[in-house]
């Protein structure tokens, strides 16, 4: 049946319909919409059991690297690892400049911590959790995530 443009009837069917591009837009917003949730930084929980965490001779000393949610440091002390999730609400850290002078940031809410994972900013008032690290003979790096550390306790390299 023809469409005739002084029917009340098709004038009113012409104003409900969506031509090509007004639906290409929707739709588009509609994919748009369903991925927002994966959008932002990544979040994560802390570590847990044992975790490989390389060999020593790639962690230069005053160095500070995030894997994952795991964070591996070396100082003159020796080796220390720590968490890499902020103790504010759960995001994963970024190492910026892998340094320990340069410490972590949450690229979430704003939080820093320095590079021992005592809090320097906040909103997080949590310093990250510390864990019991072991270096074999052959120099392979292994946290034990499931030991929990004090802070200053770092593995002499020798």
């Amino acid at each position: 049946m023809p469409k005739n443009e002084d029917h009340d009837c098709c004038a009113e069917c012409r104003k409900r319909t969506l031509d090509r591009r007004e639906m290409l837009v929707l739709a588009g917003g509609a994919a748009a919409l369903a991925v927002l949730p994966a959008c932002g930084p990544p979040t994560g929980s802390p570590p847990t059991g044992t975790i490989a965490a390389g060999n020593i001779s790639a962690l230069a000393v005053g160095a500070l690297v995030v894997m994952s949610n795991l964070v591996v440091g070396r100082d003159a002390s020796g080796v220390y690892a720590m968490s890499a999730v902020c103790t504010h609400a759960g995001c994963l850290l970024d190492d910026g400049s892998q340094s320990i002078a340069a410490g972590l940031s949450c690229p979430c809410h704003g939080s820093a911590f320095d590079g021992n994972g005592k809090v320097t900013r906040g909103p997080a008032g949590t310093p990250l959790q510390h864990y019991a690290v072991t270096i074999a003979a052959d120099g392979s790096v292994t946290v034990d995530a499931s030991q929990p550390v004090s802070a200053s306790t770092r593995t002499p390299v020798s």
